[in-house]
């Protein structure tokens, strides 16, 4: 283990967080129960466990019920090259209308991921190779770009299959 460092755990403990390390199936079974609770967490997966994870959660009845679609390539263009951001590949989203009639969707997702996190940090979720971050019931809403208020319905994405979200079913 020459060169390993637990600095940047320390850090994270140190930042009142948690770090877990497990196998593939205990690590699927936490994000399993995150969300058949409701429970918000952020997730930091390999690519084997993102993709168990994502087989479990996107059936194709959740898709077509949360109008999950891949982003289109106009769409892909205009992110690259109205927000400067590239990479995206393949890029999966929903789109939730507002109630102001403004429809939010991966570009509006981009654009204000970049108002509240900076472009370097964007783009540095969309550089990782053998890291997937999944966030699961994420706490902050997606904002209406036309009438900055917080959109109800949730977005969801997978974008490049390194950056996704998942939500629990609203109770009916």
């Amino acid at each position: 283990m020459a060169g390993f460092s637990l600095d940047s755990v320390e850090a994270v403990v140190g930042g009142g967080r948690a770090v877990i390390s497990a196998d593939d199936s205990t690590v699927v079974a936490a994000v399993q129960d995150t969300l058949r609770h409701g429970r918000s967490a952020t997730f930091y997966l390999t690519p084997e466990q993102a993709a168990t994870v994502r087989s479990w959660y996107w059936t194709p009845k959740r898709v077509a019920e949360r109008g999950l679609e891949p982003v289109s390539n106009e769409e892909l263009q205009r992110i690259e090259s109205e927000l400067g951001v590239g990479g995206m590949g393949h890029s999966y989203s929903n789109r939730v209308a507002c109630e102001c009639g403004a429809v939010y969707g991966a570009f509006e997702f981009v654009q204000q991921g970049i108002a509240e996190h900076g472009k370097e940090q964007v783009d540095a979720v969309l550089a990782l190779e053998d890291v997937y971050v999944l966030r699961v019931n994420p706490v902050n809403a997606s904002v209406c770009p036309a009438c900055t208020r917080g959109i109800l319905v949730g977005h969801e994405y997978d974008m490049a299959s390194r950056y996704g979200c998942s939500r629990t079913e609203a109770p009916v």
